[in-house]
C-alpha cells in the first residue's frame, strides 16, 4: 500500500505542476491577445478556475501525504506514548470516515452535474467536480497507508510513563 501511496502522490505532484503551468500560460496568453492582437479568449478565465479546482483538490491528497496539514496534537503531548497512539489512530479513523464520504458524496455530485454545460466552453461540469471523488480516494489511499505504517508521534510527543 505504501508504493501505492508514493507512486500516485508522485503522479499527483506532477499533475498538479503540469496544471499549475497552464494556469499561469493561459492568462498570460489571453492578456498578451486582448492588448497586442487586439483578440481575447473568451475561454480563459473558465479554464484557469476548473485548473485552480483541480490544484486545490490535488494538493489536499499531497498535504496528507505528506503529513502536512495541520493538526492540534497539544492533548498527544500530555498524553503517555500507548495513549497517544490511540488517539492518533482514532483521529486516522475518523479522517479515513470523511475521506470516504467525500468521495461517494462526491461521486453523487458529478452524476448529478452530467447533463450540465460550462458556460463558455460548453464543458461538462462533471470535469471540474470530478477533483472531488478522485481527492477523495487519494486522499483516502494515503490515510490507509499512514495508518498501516503506524502514527508517527509528534516529534515530542507522548510521555513514557
Amino acid at each position: 500500500m505504501e508504493a501505492i501511496s508514493r507512486r500516485l502522490n508522485e503522479l499527483a505532484e506532477w499533475a498538479m505542476a503540469l496544471l499549475l503551468a497552464a494556469m499561469v500560460l493561459i492568462p498570460g496568453l489571453a492578456i498578451t491577445g486582448r492588448f497586442v492582437f487586439s483578440y481575447s479568449l473568451f475561454w480563459s478565465d473558465e479554464v484557469t478556475r476548473f485548473l485552480l479546482i483541480w490544484i486545490s483538490f490535488l494538493g489536499m491528497s499531497v498535504g496528507v501525504r505528506r503529513g502536512a496539514h495541520p493538526g492540534i496534537d497539544s492533548l498527544v503531548r500530555l498524553l503517555p506514548s500507548r495513549a497517544a497512539r490511540l488517539v492518533l489512530s482514532g483521529a486516522v479513523v475518523l479522517s479515513l470516515i470523511f475521506f470516504t464520504l467525500m468521495m461517494a458524496y462526491g461521486g453523487v455530485l458529478v452524476l448529478r452535474t452530467w447533463p450540465q454545460r460550462s458556460p463558455s466552453l460548453g464543458l461538462r461540469m462533471t470535469l471540474p467536480y470530478l477533483a472531488v471523488p478522485v481527492a477523495g480516494l487519494l486522499m483516502l489511499l494515503h490515510g490507509v497507508a499512514l495508518w498501516l505504517r503506524g502514527c508517527p508521534l509528534p516529534a515530542s510527543g507522548g510521555r513514557d510513563g
